[in-house]
């Protein structure tokens, strides 16, 4: 049986994950958080039956979660070259690899909602044999559109409502912990329009109800204001993006107060994956040779609606859309920057959606999201102080997973 382990840090984040714990140690009895208390607290013999490890001058927190990846997917400018021509093999190779960075950035659980059946249920059950390192992952498998829609090169076609549940019936069968559909196009696939829904209500409905007859949740890809309303009013549990384009030709934004009160009414997630476009605004001002973080004019509408969207109560998750180019998989932390800087949130409430809330939203509040006796213990140190300059928040200098070390003061063990 293996000894207990104790990992002491500077600032350790408290239950609520609003504020630190100076100078304390958390102890680990297997993989779970046997208790929390103050270093000098610990016996003076604790490392005659312990492992014992001091971290520094870190902030540890509950490891991050992303609830929007595409583990195959390059995160280049040519990621729609490579999902569309690569082969399975190339893209388990690539999904391998990214799931190990992830990690070992601190983000210990993701929830993959878009990749390839032969690549997604494969390496999730490589990471869950330990033949693999990665993150504790919950994935959809194939996404669910339109013949040529929204990233149909790794989805299941379909364009009628019987087409739509059966292929949730499929990924049921193959395993899937949750389902996605493309509610409306997107803008990184040619053949989708993203001003258009590319489903009806009632076939939205239906997918919905199939998912809930086997009790998992079910994620739509929407950008359009058409797409919001139908899965608001079909009862889609999770909304990506959640954007309000106004049907083209029109280039406005259609913002619709009652069904983003219908959305808060419901209880309903939304992951606004504005990390990634913060991520995206980085490159192109660094590209352009200037410095700083602005949105551009084109961003500043759908903000703006994210900000009456959370006004408005909306719960929101933490998402980078990891693989989209822009978004490297260790690239979490993008998610908590912008919601400081872009949505004007407190370091802490940033922290909290990155770790706890979104935990509950994927369903593992139980389970993970916490530095809480009881709960798994996967645990993330930060050099730095990110309560005080989000900007601290970045690549984690050592990582803790189910209790044991993958990474430790930057030196990587896995």
């Amino acid at each position: 049986m293996s000894l207990r382990k104790v990992y002491l840090a500077k600032r350790v984040a408290n239950e609520a994950v609003d504020g630190w714990l100076d100078d304390h140690a958390v102890i680990i009895d297997q993989d779970r958080i046997e208790s929390v208390l103050p270093g000098s607290h610990l016996p003076r013999d604790i490392a005659e039956n312990a492992e014992v490890h001091n971290l520094g001058d870190v902030s540890l927190l509950p490891g991050l979660i992303d609830a929007h990846c595409h583990m195959h997917c390059s995160a280049t400018a040519n990621a729609l070259q490579h999902a569309m021509t690569d082969t399975d093999q190339q893209l388990t190779m690539r999904a391998v690899t990214a799931m190990r960075r992830a990690l070992l950035a601190g983000t210990t659980t993701i929830r993959d909602i878009g990749s390839r059946n032969d690549v997604a249920f494969p390496v999730r059950e490589a990471i869950k044999s330990g033949t693999i390192p990665g993150p504790r992952l919950l994935v959809s498998g194939q996404p669910i559109t339109i013949t040529a829609g929204h990233c149909w090169f790794f989805s299941s076609q379909a364009d009628t409502t019987e087409g739509v549940v059966k292929a949730v019936r499929t990924q049921v069968r193959l395993g899937a912990d949750l389902i996605k559909v493309m509610a409306t196009g997107g803008m990184f696939t040619p053949t989708a329009n993203p001003a258009r829904p590319q489903y009806s209500t009632e076939t939205l409905r239906e997918a919905v109800e199939e998912a809930e007859r086997v009790g998992i949740p079910i994620v739509a890809h929407t950008l359009a204001a058409e797409g919001v309303q139908r899965c608001v009013e079909a009862g889609v549990h999770h909304h990506i993006h959640a954007r309000w384009r106004a049907r083209d030709p029109d280039p406005s934004l259609d913002y619709r107060p009652d069904v983003v009160a219908r959305l808060v009414d419901l209880g309903h997630w939304v992951d606004p994956t504005i990390g990634h476009i913060y991520r995206g605004t980085l490159a192109s001002h660094q590209s352009a040779g200037r410095s700083g973080s602005a949105a551009s004019a084109s961003t500043d509408g759908h903000l703006e609606l994210l900000r009456r969207m959370d006004e408005a109560g909306v719960r929101f998750t933490s998402g980078l859309d990891m693989g989209m180019p822009h978004a490297p998989h260790d690239g979490t932390a993008a998610n908590a920057w912008a919601f400081v800087d872009w949505m004007g949130w407190s370091p802490w409430r940033a922290l909290r959606t990155l770790t706890r809330a979104t935990s509950e939203a994927i369903g593992l509040g139980d389970t993970v999201g916490q530095i809480k006796p009881g709960l798994v213990a996967d645990l993330a140190a930060f050099d730095g102080d990110p309560a005080a300059d989000i900007r601290q928040l970045d690549i984690a200098s050592s990582v803790v997973q189910a209790g044991d070390l993958v990474k430790h003061n930057q030196q990587t063990l896995v």
